[in-house]
């Protein structure tokens, strides 16, 4: 049989856009296949990309606009996944911008049930950001999702305390254990008519909770996106994987996406819901007819002011409820020597098509944003380190929870053994965030650089890698 040795090439690009006090992350994956004849990099030709949002909002509307506008130009107007950590304004306002201009096809997003629901409306009620678009959400989350341009809607839990932990071989490039597909070792001379392909395959967890009306369990055995809204377990991810030819086994591409929500603080979540439900004057009943007298409560400023007020009576001002962080990085914990190009590496990508594949240096190439996760407090910071504490060597960015500030921050989260670079994403000179210089000073003081990602374009932050695939 007549072929040639095959050595893909994945490349994964992500910026943290300058919108002002907000969250719009972008990513980028790609994989190269090589030239059919010659060695030339410049023969590489992609494969396939696939592009991510992670939160899409900010307070400050020019430059967010911008920020979008770049995002489409770069996207060829499309978003394959849409990850969304909660649904303040601030992290959320522009998706309705984003599903016009480049619609994402997949949304993962928090299962929120009908109390949860209501701590965020009624945070966006008290800091004056409540919406039309919001209240319809409280209404019928998948359906909102649905009727903007997504097809598919994974609704993910939060963690109960022991969410299981996707964890990655040594190595990356070995083949999948799916049951089916040609693994023979010729198949690495790569047939002349047969070209290999990749994807970003989806391994969900079945749920652990009732599933509510209107959504469907997760199943284990799909790894493609389908269509209408499930609620997927704590612990399900996304991996980057790759294919000699297409019949060949998948093999293990060593790049995954893994958000985590965390656990909710159960006992002041149940003295709230038995003080709603007794001003409501419900006894029993289902999640349909509770949500159905919020709704005529949250329709009358007079009603809305007493659940205003057992809000504030038991979170006080300005909580953050549920928030979901996301892992973009390597799947594996390779012991490749550092100048083996199987590994990842950094590379300087700012103003090219192609990546420069000889500009690269070893470090951890990991990215983890946070959301407005609400750190500070063991009860969520413990399983939250403890989920991604496999890809403890792999982190070199953190995203600060809540843009930095001092009531979500606890010194214990910087604690990644590669990490090297911390970011805020609000307006410093605004003082929007409380005590985030301390913050920031903790941060510096660990040796660990800090940024502070504001309205101004050039304070945007970038970060490539990439790294060879194949056996």
């Amino acid at each position: 049989m007549g072929g040639r040795a095959i050595v893909l090439r994945a490349c994964v690009s992500r910026v943290q856009h300058a919108v002002g006090h907000g969250g719009f992350h972008t990513g980028h994956i790609q994989v190269f296949e090589p030239p059919r004849t010659g060695a030339e990099l410049e023969g590489y030709t992609e494969i396939k990309s696939f592009r991510y949002v992670y939160d899409c909002g900010s307070e400050h509307g020019n430059a967010f606009k911008s920020a979008l506008n770049a995002h489409r130009l770069s996207c060829e107007e499309r978003t394959d996944i849409l990850f969304v950590s909660h649904l303040h304004s601030d992290h959320s306002n522009g998706i309705e911008h984003l599903q016009a201009i480049a619609p994402a096809e997949t949304v993962v997003v928090p299962y929120l049930d009908v109390i949860e629901r209501l701590i965020f409306i009624l945070a966006d009620t008290e800091s004056g950001a409540i919406s039309t678009s919001a209240r319809e959400y409280f209404g019928n989350p998948a359906g909102w999702w649905l009727d903007r341009g997504a097809r598919y809607v994974i609704f993910l839990e939060a963690d109960d305390g022991d969410a299981p932990r996707p964890g990655g071989p040594m190595e990356p490039d070995g083949p999948i254990d799916d049951g089916g597909g040609d693994d023979r070792r010729d198949a690495m001379a790569l047939p002349e008519k047969k070209k290999p392909g990749t994807r970003l395959a989806h391994h969900l967890r079945k749920p652990r909770g009732p599933v509510p009306e209107g959504l469907t369990a997760a199943s284990e055995a799909r790894s493609e996106a389908a269509d209408g809204a499930v609620l997927a377990g704590a612990g399900s991810f996304m991996r980057l994987e790759w294919r000699y030819y297409e019949t060949a086994q998948w093999q293990i591409g060593d790049w995954i996406l893994l958000p985590y929500v965390h656990p909710v603080d159960k006992a002041v979540r149940s003295r709230f819901q038995r003080a709603v439900t007794k001003a409501l004057r419900i006894r029993g009943g289902n999640e349909e007819k509770l949500a159905a007298k919020l709704i005529e409560f949250l329709c009358s400023p007079e009603k809305t002011k007493v659940l205003l007020d057992l809000y504030g009576e038991h979170f006080g001002h300005g909580h953050n409820a549920l928030s979901m962080s996301l892992y973009s990085g390597p799947y594996c914990q390779s012991t490749r020597p550092a100048d083996d190009d199987h590994r990842w590496h950094r590379y300087g990508w700012p103003y090219e098509d192609f990546p420069h594949w000889d500009i690269g240096f070893i470090e951890p190439v990991g990215w983890l944003g946070t959301g407005d996760s609400a750190l500070k407090q063991k009860l969520r910071r413990d399983p939250w380190m403890n989920f991604y504490q496999p890809y403890a060597s792999n982190v070199g960015i953190l995203t600060l929870p809540h843009h930095g500030s001092a009531h979500n921050f606890h010194e214990e989260i910087l604690a990644f053994d590669g990490l090297q670079m911390a970011l805020a994403t609000t307006v410093d000179r605004q003082n929007r965030v409380a005590r985030m210089r301390d913050t920031l000073a903790v941060v510096q003081a660990r040796g660990i650089h800090g940024h502070v990602v504001d309205d101004r374009r050039m304070s945007t932050y970038r970060f490539w890698c990439g790294r060879t695939m194949g056996r």
